[in-house]
C-alpha cells in the first residue's frame, strides 16, 4: 500500500514539473503597438490674404454754441475691399489665443442729401478708402478646425464731400474706434488654411470741417459712421511649431 502511494506521487510530482516546464516555453504575447495619432498644431504665425463685403451707416451733423441738428438722415455705405493680414497664434490644450493686424482698400461709400434747416440742394457723401484693425484672437480649436472671437482697435481713412449747386468741399482723415466680431478657420494644408469671418466696427462721431470753408456748415456735430463686413482669407503659416502627439 505504502508503495502504490509513493507512486502516484512520483508520477503527479512528475507531472506538475512538466506542465511547469511547458508554460515557461510558452512565449508571451507582446502588447499591440498604437500608432502615435498626430494632431494639428495652431501655433505659430501666418501672413495671408484676404476679401469681401463691406456695408455701414453714416450721418452728418452740425454743432453750433453746443447745439448738435443733424445735417442729413442716417444713410447707407457699400463696397467691398481687399487687403493682407499677419498673426500669430500660440495653442494651449484646444484652446488658441494669438493676436492679428490687417490693412485693406475699400471703396464703401453713400451719400444723402441735406435736410432743412440745410439747404436740400446740397448733397453729404461718406467714403472710405481704407479699413485697419489690430485685434486679440480667442478660441477652441477641433483638430484642424478653429473656432474664435476677436477684438480691437479700429482705424480708417475717411473722406466727406459736400456738393452744392456750383460749389463742392472735401477733407479726409484717418479717424480710430473699436472693432469685435467671430469667424472659423480650417487648416486644409500642413501650411495653409482659410477663414471666414464678420466684424463689426464704429468709430463714433469724428468731427469735420471744424473751420468750414465759406458757404457750408461745419460737421463739428460729428460724422457718425460704422462698419460691418464679412470676409474671407487664405493664410500661410510658417512652420515654427512641430505637431502635438495624442497620447493614450
Amino acid at each position: 500500500m505504502k508503495s502504490k502511494l509513493i507512486v502516484l506521487l512520483g508520477g503527479a510530482l512528475s507531472l506538475g514539473l512538466v506542465n511547469a516546464a511547458s508554460a515557461a516555453d510558452m512565449a508571451v504575447k507582446a502588447r499591440p503597438v498604437v500608432a502615435p495619432v498626430i494632431v494639428y498644431s495652431w501655433t505659430g504665425c501666418y501672413v495671408g490674404v484676404e476679401g469681401g463685403g463691406i456695408w455701414g451707416r453714416s450721418r452728418h451733423s452740425e454743432q453750433t454754441a453746443g447745439v448738435v441738428t443733424d445735417i442729413t438722415n442716417n444713410f447707407d455705405l457699400s463696397g467691398g475691399l481687399v487687403g493682407g493680414t499677419a498673426g500669430c497664434n500660440y495653442q494651449i490644450s484646444n484652446f488658441v489665443l494669438g493676436v492679428e493686424g490687417d490693412a485693406s482698400w475699400t471703396n464703401k461709400s453713400g451719400s444723402a442729401a441735406d435736410i432743412p434747416p440745410f439747404n436740400t440742394a446740397f448733397t453729404s457723401e461718406t467714403k472710405e478708402r481704407a479699413f485697419y484693425t489690430l485685434r486679440g484672437r480667442a478660441g477652441v480649436a477641433f483638430d484642424r478646425v478653429l473656432v474664435y472671437g476677436t477684438a480691437g482697435a479700429a482705424a480708417a481713412d475717411v473722406g466727406i464731400t459736400v456738393t452744392g449747386p456750383g460749389v463742392v468741399a472735401s477733407e479726409n482723415k484717418t479717424v480710430w474706434g473699436w472693432t469685435a466680431g467671430v469667424g472659423v478657420e480650417w487648416a486644409f494644408a500642413s501650411n495653409w488654411s482659410a477663414k471666414l469671418e464678420y466684424l463689426h466696427a464704429d468709430f463714433g462721431n469724428p468731427t469735420f470741417f471744424d473751420v468750414p470753408p465759406v458757404g457750408f456748415s461745419n460737421r463739428s456735430g460729428g460724422i457718425h459712421l460704422t462698419d460691418d463686413l464679412v470676409r474671407v482669407g487664405v493664410n500661410y503659416k510658417f512652420n515654427w511649431a512641430t505637431p502635438v502627439v495624442a497620447k493614450y
